[in-house]
C-alpha cells in the first residue's frame, strides 16, 4: 500500500514538475533582439477620447498624417528571422517618422508566446509610437499560445497600443474603430479594424451555408457587419461625412475574383488569395455607405497587388516577416526579388491618401 502511494506521489511530483517547465518555457521564449537598442520618437499625437471600441487620436500641428503598416511578421521563436524581422520594423519605424503603426495580424505566432507577445509589445512602448493590430488568423494556434482575446489584453494594457477589444456582443476580438483629427478637430480619417477568426466552426459553416469539408478559413460575420453599419452612423452624426480605410487580416471575399493582370493597379498575384469562405456583406455594406477609399489585408506571404471594387481599392499590406514561407522558399527567388516590406499611407488633412510600398532591398 505504502509503495502505491509513494508511486501516485512520484507520478504526481512528475506532472507538478513537468506543468512547471511548460509555463516557464512558455513566459521565457522572447525575442533576443536587444530592446534597450531602441530609441525614442518625437511624437506629436495625443489621445482625445476612447472607450471599448474606439480611441480618437489628434497630430497636433500642420502636416500629412503618417501611417506605416506590416503584416505577417510570424515572430515564432526562431531567432535568426525573429530579429532579421524586428530589425526591418525597427529600421523602417526610424526612417520613416509615422505617427502610427498598423500591425495586419499573424504578429505573434506559434506556441509559448506570451513572453514575445510582451516583448513586441515593449519594443513599440521603447519606440514611443502609437500603434494598432488586428489578429491574424495565427494567433492562439499554437502549444501553450496564449487566447486571442488574452492577446489583446496584452496589447492593449501598453500606453502607446491604440488596440482595443471591441463590445461583447459583436463577434471576434479587437473590433475597434481609431478616429484621426486634423489640429482644428475636424475628422481626417477613420481606420475601421475587424477580427476575421481564423477558421469555420461546424456552426458557422451552417449558418452561412458553406458546404466544404475541412479547413475553411474565417471571416468577418453578420454581428460585425451590424457593428460597422452602427459605428459609421455614429460616427457621421457627430462628424459628418468622412472617408475610411478597413484592415483585417484574411482577404475578404471579393478579393478572389477573375482579375486580368493588367487590373493590378500595382503588385502580382503569384499564389492563390486564400479569402474568406463566406461573404457576410461586409464590403456590400462599405459600398452602400460610401465613405470607404480602401480594404488592406494580408494572410498570402507572396501576394503584394492592390485592384479597385466598385471604387474600393482591395490591397495587400507588404508581407514584413522572414519566419514564414516567403518569395525565396517558395521559388528560390534572390533577395533582389524579395517582397518582405510595409506599406507607408500619408494621409492629407481632406482625407486622401497616397499610398507606397517599400520593399526590403530598397
Amino acid at each position: 500500500m505504502k509503495k502505491g502511494i509513494k508511486a501516485i506521489l512520484a507520478v504526481l511530483l512528475v506532472l507538478i514538475i513537468g506543468a512547471g517547465s511548460f509555463v516557464l518555457y512558455k513566459n521565457t521564449q522572447g525575442i533576443s533582439y536587444d530592446l534597450s537598442s531602441v530609441e525614442k520618437m518625437q511624437n506629436s499625437v495625443e489621445i482625445i477620447a476612447e472607450d471599448a471600441d474606439s480611441v480618437t487620436i489628434r497630430k497636433n500641428g500642420d502636416g500629412d498624417f503618417k501611417v506605416l503598416m506590416f503584416t505577417d511578421t510570424h515572430l515564432n521563436g526562431k531567432k535568426q528571422t525573429d530579429n532579421m524581422t524586428v530589425s526591418y520594423i525597427v529600421k523602417n519605424i526610424t526612417a520613416q517618422q509615422p505617427d502610427l503603426v498598423v500591425f495586419g495580424g499573424d504578429n505573434v505566432s506559434s506556441g509559448f508566446n506570451k513572453k514575445r507577445n510582451e516583448e513586441f509589445a515593449q519594443l513599440m512602448e521603447n519606440l514611443g509610437v502609437y500603434w494598432a493590430a488586428v489578429l491574424g488568423n495565427h494567433e492562439g494556434d499554437g502549444l501553450m499560445a496564449v487566447s486571442r482575446e488574452e492577446n489583446v489584453q496584452i496589447f492593449s494594457s501598453y500606453e502607446y497600443c491604440l488596440m482595443r477589444n471591441g463590445k461583447d456582443d459583436v463577434d471576434g476580438n479587437g473590433n475597434y474603430t481609431i478616429n484621426i483629427l486634423n489640429a482644428d478637430n475636424t475628422l481626417k480619417e477613420v481606420f475601421f479594424f475587424m477580427d476575421s477568426g481564423s477558421y469555420m466552426t461546424e456552426e458557422s459553416k451552417t449558418e452561412y451555408g458553406v458546404t466544404q469539408d475541412g479547413e475553411v478559413y474565417d471571416g468577418v460575420k453578420i454581428s460585425q457587419v451590424n457593428w460597422y453599419n452602427e459605428k459609421h452612423a455614429s460616427l457621421t452624426a457627430q462628424y459628418g461625412d468622412f472617408k475610411s480605410v478597413l484592415v483585417v487580416h484574411i482577404p475578404p471575399y471579393q478579393a478572389e475574383q477573375d482579375y486580368a493582370e493588367n487590373d493590378f493597379l500595382y503588385g502580382a498575384k503569384r499564389e492563390g488569395v486564400c479569402e474568406s469562405g463566406f461573404d457576410a456583406g461586409l464590403v456590400d455594406a462599405m459600398i452602400e455607405k460610401g465613405s470607404a477609399q480602401a480594404v488592406y489585408f494580408g494572410h498570402d506571404h507572396v501576394n503584394d497587388f492592390g485592384v479597385m471594387y466598385e471604387n474600393i481599392l482591395l490591397s495587400y499590406i507588404q508581407p514584413s516577416g522572414y519566419g514564414v514561407y516567403n518569395m525565396q522558399s517558395k521559388f528560390g527567388s534572390p533577395e533582389n526579388e524579395w517582397i518582405q516590406g510595409c506599406t507607408l499611407l500619408t494621409i492629407a488633412a481632406d482625407g486622401t491618401y497616397t499610398a507606397e510600398q517599400i520593399f526590403n532591398h530598397q
